[in-house]
């Protein structure tokens, strides 16, 4: 079975840790392009319980179509943000999962899309 390996830096103790995850590629099973997947991590509340703070995602920054439903990395005002693609009145927005953070609401137009998140990880 083939595994798949990306690196990724994390901060400890402020200073920037390389680190690898390994896992089997047939945890993948949407259609994915293998040289542009990268390792992000989650800082926030918003997509739980989904995917929870401190988590690892995989994104493929070849998959940036609007898809009801998925999850995506996004970038509004100079900021990465997580979150789920939905049509609200038959327009498209970015939205959190969390009922705490209902107010996060982007209009599409007002997102670019960086990639769409295919796995995700707790932290380990």
């Amino acid at each position: 079975m083939d595994t798949i390996k990306l690196e990724y830096h994390q901060i400890i103790d402020e200073n920037a840790v390389r680190k690898e995850l390994e896992f089997q590629e047939d945890l993948l099973k949407l259609p994915y392009s293998r040289k542009s997947l990268f390792v992000s991590t989650v800082e926030g509340e918003s997509m739980q319980p989904l995917i929870k703070d401190r988590s690892l995602v995989i994104a493929d920054l070849s998959q940036k179509e609007f898809e009801d439903g998925a999850i995506f990395l996004i970038e509004k005002d100079q900021n990465m943000w997580i979150k789920k693609a939905s049509y609200i009145e038959k327009k498209e927005f970015f939205v959190s999962i969390n009922p705490d953070y209902s107010h996060l609401v982007y209009k599409r137009e007002d997102c670019r899309i960086l990639a769409k998140v295919l796995l995700h990880f707790d932290e380990y």
